[in-house]
């Protein structure tokens, strides 16, 4: 079966298209694959967050807002195609490069991780406590729940928790101060997909 970059990310629901956006960023940017990407990986990069902030916006029907929303999903998936053209030119139908990219591909085996991952939702429980949970992924085997107490950069070094299940509550973490939470999903083969970064002040 040839590999090839499946079209689904054109057909998601907002939040879905927001998730494959930055799923795509994330692993895109700093890949020596794709090392000359197009300005459409900053272009996208750029305009996730306003889309992010319509689909919020939009929640109340009104038209203006809903309007605003619809064009901006429209420009992130030309965008999105736009970074899918160029990938398909930079692998060659090289399967493990094409998966490297974030997008779907065809051929995904039951073993595979989903491609796509739901947004990461942080409660603050007591004082010095915070939960993180998203929805179960198919053919994920573990996840690491992390936090930093520093603004996330590359060289951020994150403090992992490992669990099988993808609710998990940190304790003793110091009140009313900031700290920065993800969640990495691990599939049996090894591969990694990683939510959000969300923020919250402790309580």
């Amino acid at each position: 079966m040839q590999n090839v970059i499946l079209s689904t990310y054109k057909i998601l629901r907002d939040s879905d298209t927001i998730t494959q956006g930055y799923r795509v960023v994330e692993k895109m940017e700093n890949n020596p694959i794709f090392s000359d990407p197009p300005p459409a990986l900053a272009e996208t990069k750029k305009l996730l967050p306003e889309l992010q902030s319509a689909v919020g916006n939009a929640k109340g029907r009104d038209v203006e807002a809903v309007a605003l929303k619809n064009k901006l999903k429209a420009e992130v998936i030309a965008l999105l195609t736009v970074l899918a053209e160029y990938v398909t030119v930079m692998c060659k139908g090289d399967r493990l490069n094409l998966l490297s990219s974030g997008f779907p591909i065809s051929g995904a085996s039951s073993t595979q991780i989903d491609q796509i991952i739901s947004p990461l939702e942080v409660e603050i429980g007591a004082p010095g406590v915070a939960s993180t949970s998203l929805k179960r992924l198919r053919g994920a085997r573990v996840y690491m729940h992390q936090y930093t107490a520093e603004p996330p950069a590359l060289e951020t070094v994150w403090h992992s928790e490992v669990s099988k299940f993808s609710v998990h509550t940190f304790n003793g973490l110091t009140s009313m101060a900031k700290y920065w939470f993800r969640v990495v999903a691990i599939s049996a083969a090894g591969e990694k997909l990683t939510t959000q970064v969300v923020e919250r002040v402790i309580q």
